[in-house]
């Protein structure tokens, strides 16, 4: 205190100088009290940063913090809500694929009569209806299951089939520093409302371009970062190229390099490949090395660390990935694609033709497929090494096939093709042989011949084992199966048979080609070849030709709630027991889809209230740290306070009584 204090000074002193000193006094302890009597009434040891610029710095972090904690609360208690609500809409979900799969048993007998059909029917187009209701449940300002767009419904119904309008993105909200968690189940997770899709099996082998990023080489593995060693064998020159972000940076950085006995050195990118030589052109050798043990050169595929190498060094393939921004013409090794090449879209009986046209890009050829009007989704594959397109209405059929040129199949994106396997066919069933022959083919001359399918993997082995038969090799009766150029299918065809008036007479009588089953067998319905429970199919003729065209015995469906109903529906109007008893199948997958999706819904919520403790207790210790920074000491400031206040007393008496001096007091 005794800073407070006017400094005194020896000797005699004036009555000014006294009465300065004692008012000094007088207000320095003013001041003190007043300061200690906002602590004690505030609770804050300081009202501004600067009375302690130190504590004031700390205590602005630990708010800033305690601001991140508070909203990091809000938005765990925020996304608990969420998922609260998601997790009793999926048990309602649950309760009525329950009662449908119970009305998919009792209906499998074929004793049931037409009412009892007619009533099952109402009480699944009841339960479309609930399970509508429940997919486009709506808490607070979103919808539950449409993934990232919260502002629309989930899905719609049109002609008895249900659209997915949503998609399958994930929201997610801060939970800690570098930690998030996700506030919602989207629909496809929790409801199957997209399907598998059909996934290019061609390889699309898009060329590399200077604007390839490196980190999209190797499939997606990128480069490693480091430098190369280029030499002619005298002379070296070493070629950082670690902060490179695309092959043009490489080019440059090689081109800018120190040339090596008196030869600039030249990369370019030819066929989607880098080529390292000498800007001269002339001959010579160069060996292309690694720096320290890094990997680039063998990444980049210019690793040449044996001498004697010619120049150029030729690159080997950089097989960058797909992206969205990836040109058409750099599709098939820098090939590309016809302009008027255009795919065709099978589903709930209509055709969509798309055509490459103006599109240059893979995201161009997207959104074509996209706004076609069929209710798909073209995307490329989240490894970037494929592409493929996927249903979003339940309930319907998806087939792709060529439509004008080859499209299809360049992207390798026919439902049905040489390599699918039989036991893929017919929504995984496969197909039914017997024990011998399983078709029976009448030849344009009307005679037979048996083909016997047990063996056979995939569907180029059923139309090898057709043309290869050793009783098809007549050129006059022969049968080609092929599949068909345009549409989906196995097609048969043979010319009509042209009578020899010269030779041996016929026992049988000439005619259009047909087929069917032999031996029990399933094989030419599961084929495609004839319809479902037709005895046999005939060729129709065009042009002198009789052609058999089959079906796709291969479409995609989407594989969700809504799937098994409409097809349970379908199969009790069809009185098909074999269809029934799959789509009791379909809803078990779908109550185990469920099962799952609830349990992880409780190990998320069990997550969040972990989460939400750790951060109560960080905020709790950020509250401490705060107030040992900012808050009063209210013992201390009493003491302080007390010790004060008589000092202040003593000031003023002081001053009072140097204020009633008389000349008395200085004889």
């Amino acid at each position: 205190m005794l800073s407070s204090f006017y400094p005194a000074v020896s000797g005699r002193t004036s009555d000014s100088l006294s009465r300065n000193r004692s008012l000094f006094q007088v207000q320095a302890g003013r001041l003190a009290v007043q300061r200690l009597e906002e602590q004690i009434s505030t609770g804050r040891r300081i009202s501004s940063p600067s009375q302690d610029p130190g504590a004031a710095i700390r205590t602005i972090g630990i708010q800033r913090d305690l601001e991140f904690r508070d909203q990091a609360i809000r938005n765990l208690d925020s996304s608990q809500s969420y998922l609260n609500v998601t997790e009793a809409t999926l048990a309602n979900v649950q309760d009525i694929m329950t009662e449908i799969r119970g009305l998919g048993v009792e209906s499998a007998g074929n004793l049931a009569s037409d009412e009892e059909r007619n009533g099952w029917i109402s009480q699944i187009n009841a339960s479309i209806e609930r399970l509508t209701s429940a997919a486009n449940s709506r808490h607070l300002d979103r919808y539950l299951f449409s993934g990232g767009g919260v502002g629309g419904e989930t899905v719609d119904v049109l002609n008895g089939l249900v659209r997915f309008k949503g998609n399958d993105a994930s929201l997610l909200t801060i939970a800690n520093e570098g930690e998030y968690v996700a506030h919602n189940v989207t629909g496809q997770r929790a409801l199957g409302l997209i399907s598998d899709g059909i996934v290019s099996n061609s390889n699309l082998n898009p060329a590399a371009v200077p604007s390839t990023r490196l980190t999209d080489l190797n499939q997606g593995r990128g480069i490693s970062n480091g430098a190369i060693v280029i030499s002619d064998g005298v002379e070296k020159v070493t070629v950082d190229l670690a902060n490179s972000d695309t092959l043009d940076d490489v080019l440059q950085r090689i081109n800018d390099s120190a040339p090596i006995s008196g030869r600039e050195i030249q990369a370019t990118l030819n066929n989607g490949v880098l080529e390292i030589g000498f800007a001269d052109g002339g001959p010579g050798n160069i060996r292309i090395t690694e720096s320290s043990t890094g990997t680039t050169a063998a990444d980049l595929g210019i690793l040449a660390d044996s001498p004697g190498v010619a120049a150029p060094k030729i690159g080997g393939a950089l097989n960058p990935i797909l992206r969205p921004t990836t040109r058409l013409n750099q599709l098939n090794g820098g090939l590309g694609f016809a302009l008027t090449d255009s795919l065709r879209i099978q589903q709930n009986g209509r055709s969509y033709d798309i055509a490459v046209g103006n599109a240059t890009t893979i995201e161009d050829l997207n959104n074509k497929i996209n706004a076609s009007g069929a209710r798909v989704l073209a995307e490329i594959t989240p490894d970037g090494r494929s592409f493929r397109i996927r249903s979003t209405e339940s309930g319907s059929n998806l087939s792709i096939s060529d439509g004008a040129g080859d499209l299809a199949s360049q992207l390798g994106l026919r439902s049905f093709h040489g390599q699918t396997r039989l036991d893929q066919l017919n929504f995984n069933q496969g197909v039914t042989l017997a024990d011998g022959p399983d078709l029976r083919i009448t030849r344009n001359d009307g005679s037979e011949f048996l083909v016997d399918l047990n063996g056979s993997v995939t569907v180029q082995d059923v139309l090898s084992r057709i043309n290869n038969h050793s009783d098809n090799q007549n050129l006059a009766t022969q049968i080609f199966a092929t599949l068909n150029a345009a549409g989906t299918g196995i097609a048969l065809q043979s010319a009509e048979y042209v009578v020899d008036p010269l030779g041996p007479p016929l026992t049988t009588t000439p005619g259009p080609i047909t087929v069917q089953n032999a031996g029990g067998s399933q094989a030419a319905w599961d084929l495609g070849l004839i319809p479902k429970g037709s005895t046999n199919v005939t060729a129709t003729t065009v042009a002198g030709v009789y052609t058999v065209t089959g079906t796709d015995p291969n479409p995609q469906e989407v594989k969700g709630v809504f799937n098994t109903l409409v097809r349970l529906r379908e199969a009790i109007q069809n009185k098909d027991s074999v269809a029934i008893g799959r789509a009791v199948d379909l809803a078990d997958q779908d109550l185990q889809r469920l099962s799952l999706t609830r349990s992880s819904l409780g190990v998320q919520q069990q997550r969040i209230d972990n989460l939400k403790e750790i951060q109560e207790v960080t905020r709790i210790e950020l509250k401490a740290d705060e107030s040992r920074n900012l808050d009063t000491d209210l013992a201390q400031a009493i003491t302080d306070l007390t010790a004060r206040q008589a000092a202040y007393e003593a000031s003023l008496k002081l001053l009072s009584n140097s204020s009633q001096l008389t000349l008395f007091n200085y004889l």
